[in-house]
């Protein structure tokens, strides 16, 4: 259970925000937003008052609410008695905030005739930003993750064998993460975002793009799941990333390495130094007060001074216009590392930061870190060394 201390701490930064927005509340109903702000995710909605206590509002199941939340919990009998529910706790918000970058319309619908005559604002934002900071409980969280998937990176070197399937050696890798106690999936909050443990990639077919904002995809096993391995066969001579992201009680970790079975070509290999040097570029940037875009500016310089800017984190239509993005309970969270990005970074948010050159003929090479911002410079995280193994 988390302690109340920490989800005291949560709710009086997003109570802040609220008031300063003017707003009598927000209801949440983003699986991660209720968990961050009860510690159950058996909640169906959250009320969080601009003043008062958080209040988790559940249909089922809640028995084990009981025993996992740290915030009052009230039995929510319908829909349309949500109001009535809310009131009786002493609330009858006229200006609501919603989560309207991830409600669905048909609940957006319902609601507005629920709550007839109450006035609705997209706090989006503020809820997202009210998790960018984390805490000494989260840090310990991230942290534990960082060292789940170190030692998967460890025993990826006996998995590489010339002529193996992408998709068996991530199979086994998928397997050492869920026994280090992965929760066998990640966490995205974009629309149509979506990725399982992350992308283990080789050759020409880590260069194919996907929907997925990323700079990589991958081919997938068939059209219908379109990103990370596939059935393609490693060969000598061409780069493996290995893009998999630990989670450690519901927190992840953001990490790429790069595997070769044999070395790689003059392109590709000072491609890696090109990363390497963004890389150490961007972190010196990781200070309080400096915003997403100017970060990302600086790892496109580095990257022009490379002369592969055409080639940086994807290449032509297909490439993403940022380097990095926070993350903590989902794997796109804010600050994000991206053009024009006005996110100010702020002592204790944590961000991943992943350079990566993209060859359509010859695949993907690049680093991936997480970071914790402080004062005088960030805290690497993640614990892997960055070497690109050649085996």
């Amino acid at each position: 259970m988390l302690l109340n201390e920490e989800l005291c701490r949560r709710r009086d930064v997003l109570q802040e925000k609220l008031q300063l927005l003017e707003l009598d509340g927000v209801l949440l109903a983003q699986n991660m937003s209720l968990y961050y702000y009860t510690g159950t995710l058996q909640c169906q909605y959250a009320y969080i008052p601009a003043e008062g206590e958080v209040y988790g509002l559940i249909r089922k199941n809640m028995l084990r609410g009981k025993q996992e939340a740290g915030v009052p919990l009230l039995p929510l009998s319908s829909f349309s008695g949500l109001p009535a529910l809310l009131a009786e706790a002493g609330y009858l918000p006229k200006r609501l905030g919603l989560e309207l970058d991830v409600l669905p319309a048909s609940i957006y619908f319902r609601l507005r005739e629920a709550f007839h005559g109450a006035e609705f604002s997209d706090s989006s934002s503020i809820v997202r930003e009210a998790r960018q900071v984390k805490s000494a409980y989260e840090l310990e969280q991230i942290i534990e993750a960082a060292r789940q998937v170190d030692l998967l990176h460890a025993q990826v070197p006996a998995l590489l064998q010339e002529g193996r399937q992408e998709l068996e050696i991530a199979a086994e890798c998928e397997s050492i993460l869920r026994k280090l106690g992965h929760q066998g999936f990640t966490r995205m909050r974009g629309f149509r975002q979506e990725m399982f443990f992350g992308h283990l990639l080789s050759g020409q077919a880590g260069a194919a793009a996907s929907f997925l904002d990323s700079p990589t995809g991958g081919m997938g096993v068939s059209v219908a799941g379109s990103q990370g391995a596939g059935h393609r066969l490693i060969r000598r001579g061409e780069p493996l990333t290995v893009d998999y992201c630990g989670v450690y009680n519901g927190y992840g970790v953001d990490q790429t390495r790069l595997y070769s079975i044999g070395s790689l070509d003059s392109q590709l290999s000072i491609a890696f130094e090109a990363a390497l040097a963004v890389q150490e570029a961007v972190s010196a940037l990781l200070k309080p007060g400096v915003t997403g875009g100017e970060i990302y500016l600086e790892a496109l310089r580095v990257a022009k001074e490379f002369a592969l800017a055409d080639y940086f984190m994807g290449v032509g239509d297909t490439q993403a216009k940022y380097v990095g993005h926070g993350l903590g309970l989902e794997f796109d969270e804010f600050p994000i590392l991206a053009k024009g990005s006005q996110h100010l970074l702020a002592e204790n948010m944590v961000v991943a930061v992943e350079p990566k050159f993209t060859f359509p003929a010859k695949g993907v090479v690049g680093i991936e870190n997480t970071w914790q911002v402080l004062k005088e410079r960030p805290r690497k995280i993640s614990i892997t060394a960055d070497t690109h193994i050649v085996l």
